[in-house]
């Protein structure tokens, strides 16, 4: 699949308000979620070594935009932290690059 060329938020900042234990959840909720082709050939020890900044580079570079838009809302959501979740959101909705029908919606593994 395409990297993304652009989400619909910043994706960095979002990354960046996480605590280091926060930050550690978002990537164990992320890796089951990963799309077959996209994280799977990128080192675990390169995601789970990543800063915020170094996640957001990971994910803008390897994965499709719609995914990580979806999947980083997604995992906001399951983390409790809505702040985030609206943040991004709103950004999209502002951003309004494609229609509702183009994007998918992953289903999380618990």
């Amino acid at each position: 699949m395409e990297p993304s060329a652009q989400l619909g938020f910043n994706l960095q900042p979002l990354l960046e308000q996480f605590a280091q234990d926060e930050l550690s959840q978002f990537k164990s909720l992320l890796r089951p979620l990963s799309l077959q082709d996209e994280l799977q050939h990128i080192p675990a020890t390169e995601v789970e070594e990543a800063d915020g900044k170094q996640l957001a580079e990971i994910l803008i570079n390897h994965c499709p935009s719609h995914w990580v838009e979806m999947v980083t809302i997604q995992i906001f959501d399951k983390m409790n932290r809505t702040d985030l979740s609206e943040r991004a959101k709103d950004e999209l909705r502002g951003s309004n690059h494609r229609k509702p029908e183009e994007t998918c919606k992953p289903e999380i593994v618990t």
